[in-house]
């Protein structure tokens, strides 16, 4: 199965998941409080029917701002927020560069996309490396970044992937075009850890079969 049909089925499976929460904490909190489901309705501006397929989880159009309306007649505030969980799907671009960068690579190096971090003990993993490249004793994990809109935000997420899986060697690559070299420019803090590489030395060394070490590439 395709990597976008996939990352499109988890996705209806979490939106699945979350209705049904959503209604189950509906009908407790409506019990609770003793009411009947044409008072919530009625108090929310929904019709009764779609209260009550909202309750049963059975509603594919639940709205933000509807949630918001029935929760704070029930006595509820809703929260919500959205987690890093999974690779995201790739446009042409950035699927073309990367595969282009890992073809180089020669044995013993071994490339693979989409690589999860370590299981941990107290809640599912669902990150994942974009890519890895393994040879005997030794990884190199690689992220890419098309578009650095918010270059702090990326730096911290890719910190904590390093933290809680600490490779031999990181490399991120970033889309060599006038934006992302303006805003590394403008930020020359950014990214300190990681040294700048030669995309030709990087290149040359993946095709020696050997790990680049650690760095930004730009390519």
């Amino acid at each position: 199965m395709p990597a976008a049909s996939r990352t499109l089925d988890r996705g209806i499976r979490l939106g699945q998941r979350a209705l049904l929460a959503i209604g189950s904490e509906f009908e407790t909190a409506r019990r609770s409080i003793g009411v009947s489901q044409e008072h919530v309705a009625t108090a929310s501006r929904v019709s009764r029917p779609r209260y009550s397929r909202i309750e049963n989880g059975k509603l594919s159009t639940l709205q933000v701002l509807e949630v918001a309306r029935i929760a704070s007649v029930l006595g509820l505030e809703p929260s919500f927020r959205l987690f890093p969980a999974g690779p995201p799907i790739r446009d042409a671009g950035q699927a073309r560069r990367l595969g282009a960068f890992l073809a180089n690579a020669s044995g013993p190096l071994m490339a693979r996309t989409e690589v999860p971090l370590p299981a941990l003990p107290d809640r599912r993993e669902l990150r994942a490396w974009d890519a890895c490249l393994q040879s005997p004793g030794a990884r190199t994990a690689i992220e890419f970044e098309m578009r650095l809109h918010d270059a702090q935000a990326v730096e911290r997420r890719l910190g904590l992937k390093r933290r809680d899986d600490p490779v031999d060697h990181f490399i991120l690559l970033i889309a060599d075009t006038r934006t992302n070299r303006r805003v590394l420019a403008e930020l020359p803090g950014l990214f300190a850890d990681l040294p700048r590489l030669s995309k030709a030395r990087v290149l040359a060394t993946l095709r020696a079969g050997r790990h680049p070490g650690t760095g930004l590439v730009l390519v």
